[in-house]
């Protein structure tokens, strides 16, 4: 039995089993942990230079193609620093730590909300390039930069914030936790099918 020992009485047992290693695949939770660590600090870091090179540089941030991808960066930092960390932890305590409802909320809202708004993000810049490749004139002018670029763009956003808030938040039925389970065995409000229908 191989044993890490992480910080004080805390250990990662190699050779544990929990509820979650059914549901995941078979890497050894030592692995686990010692793969996602040090990729988790290199994305993080990847991350801030280009969102600072694309702030400090005026061209690329005047550049219409580069706004959805700061946004994007945006909700990718989001995950990267909540959602990989959260997922660290419940490796290393095998249960979600700290166990309280508010965790699993945050926790939820990054992993679900963040990973799907960063996926409709990056379906509209590959709508968007299209239009700025094939339809440029689309974009000429200040006002139909405005209606081609800006009212969607942050429509989107503003639709990716208040649906991911609304069903994590205030989800139309209760939600139980199972704090042995990665990102607290939540499924976001979905007893509704409604909202399952819509999300997928």
């Amino acid at each position: 039995m191989e044993l890490l020992v992480m910080s004080g009485n805390q250990s990662l047992d190699n050779t544990s089993t929990s509820p979650s290693d059914s549901l995941e695949f078979s890497l050894p939770h030592i692995a686990r942990f010692w793969i996602l660590l040090p990729s988790d600090i290199i994305s993080i870091f990847c991350t801030l230079i280009v969102f600072i090179h694309v702030l400090i540089n005026r061209k690329a941030r005047r550049s219409v193609k580069n706004h959805v991808l700061v946004a994007m960066l945006v909700f990718d930092v989001g995950i990267q620093i909540i959602d990989i960390p959260l997922y660290l932890n419940f490796i290393v305590h095998s249960i979600v730590f700290p166990t309280k409802t508010a965790t699993c909320l945050i926790w939820v809202f990054t992993d679900i909300g963040l990973y799907n708004g960063g996926t409709i993000l990056m379906a509209w810049m590959a709508f968007e390039r299209h239009i700025i490749v094939f339809h440029d004139q689309w974009i000429l002018t200040r006002k139909r930069r405005i209606i081609a670029h800006y009212i969607p763009l942050s429509f989107l956003i503003l639709y990716i914030l208040i649906f991911y808030i609304y069903s994590t938040y205030f989800p139309p039925c209760q939600d139980a936790y199972d704090f042995t389970l990665p990102v607290c065995g939540a499924s976001l409000g979905y007893g509704n099918g409604f909202m399952w229908i819509w999300d997928s």
